[in-house]
C-alpha cells in the first residue's frame, strides 16, 4: 500500500468501484496477452522490446488495481498469460500490431477517465491519475517509432483559412481600421 492510501482511512469499495477496478483489470489482463504475444511474433528488435515493456506495464498496473480488491477480501480477476502461445510466427505485420497497440492505449486511456468520473475514493482516483501517465509515457513511445518507421499519416484538419486566402500575419483583416 502506497503512502497516500496509508493516510486515508478508506471505507469498503462501492459496488460500482469493485466494477471500474474488475473492468480495468480486465482490460489490462487483454492488453499484457496481447503485449506477450505480439513480443514474440515482431520482426523489428525495437518493436519486440516495446511490446515487452508494454506486457511489464500492463503487469504493473493489473497489480496496482488489484490491490484495492485484495484489501477487501475481493477475489482479483485472472490472468491470461497461460493462453498465449509460444509461436513466433507472426500472423500480423508489425504495422498492424503496433496500430492496435495504439488503439489499445487510448482504449485504456478511456477507460480510467470513465473509472474516475464514477468512483468516489480519492485513494483510487490518485492511484488511476498515476497509471494514466504511464500509459500516455508508454503511447507516446509507440507514437515516436511510428512516425520513425514512415507509418503515421497526417490526419485530416480543419481548413487553414490564412493560407487559403494567401493572407500574411501583416495583411490579416483585424489589422485594417474603419
Amino acid at each position: 500500500m502506497d503512502t497516500f492510501a496509508r493516510l486515508v482511512k478508506n471505507r469498503p469499495l462501492s459496488a460500482q468501484e469493485i466494477k471500474h477496478l474488475q473492468v480495468n483489470i480486465n482490460s489490462n489482463t487483454l492488453g499484457k496477452s496481447f503485449m506477450l504475444g505480439f513480443s514474440q511474433v515482431a520482426s523489428s528488435d525495437k518493436l519486440r522490446k516495446y511490446f515487452y515493456q508494454g506486457a511489464q506495464l500492463a503487469d504493473k498496473q493489473i497489480k496496482q488495481l488489484g490491490s484495492f480488491l485484495i484489501e477487501d477480501n475481493l477475489p482479483s480477476p485472472k490472468l491470461m498469460d497461460a493462453h498465449v502461445t509460444d509461436s513466433t510466427t507472426p500472423p500480423f505485420s508489425d504495422k498492424l500490431m503496433l496500430y492496435h497497440t495504439t488503439l489499445s492505449n487510448g482504449i485504456g486511456i478511456q477507460y480510467y477517465g470513465l473509472a474516475v468520473s464514477k468512483i468516489m475514493r480519492h485513494d483510487i482516483h490518485a492511484k488511476l491519475a498515476s497509471l494514466t501517465t504511464g500509459i500516455a509515457k508508454y503511447s507516446n513511445e509507440g507514437i515516436n517509432i511510428t512516425i520513425n518507421n514512415g507509418w503515421l499519416e497526417e490526419p485530416p484538419t480543419a481548413a487553414d483559412r490564412k493560407k487559403l486566402s494567401k493572407m500574411s500575419p501583416g495583411n490579416s483583416p483585424n489589422n485594417f481600421r474603419n
